[in-house]
């Protein structure tokens, strides 16, 4: 399946459910997305479907993230999905 199928599916799945831990996926999966990428406004346009998904599963998301470039926003945007990881997992259970 390729990856845009897969982020599809599971808008599909949110839309039905509406469960945080399928919306801290999507936003996983548009960081993957962001990451394979190589203009900058398609990794913008991917960055900022990162940060939508990540409000959507109920993780706090700085201000100043929305105003950064490129480069030091897919770093941000990593360590809150690192850092929100396990909150999400705790939700899952």
């Amino acid at each position: 399946m390729r990856l845009a199928e897969i982020i599809r599916n599971r808008e599909i799945a949110y839309f039905f459910r509406r469960k945080p831990e399928i919306a801290f996926e999507l936003a996983l999966l548009y960081f993957v997305l962001a990451k394979r990428k190589s203009l900058k406004e398609e990794i913008c346009k991917a960055c900022f479907k990162v940060v939508h998904w990540l409000r959507k599963a109920g993780v706090v998301v700085p201000n100043y993230i929305e105003q950064l470039k490129n480069g030091s926003l897919l770093l941000e945007l990593e360590k809150l999905l690192v850092l929100n990881k396990p909150r999400v997992d705790v939700c899952a259970d």
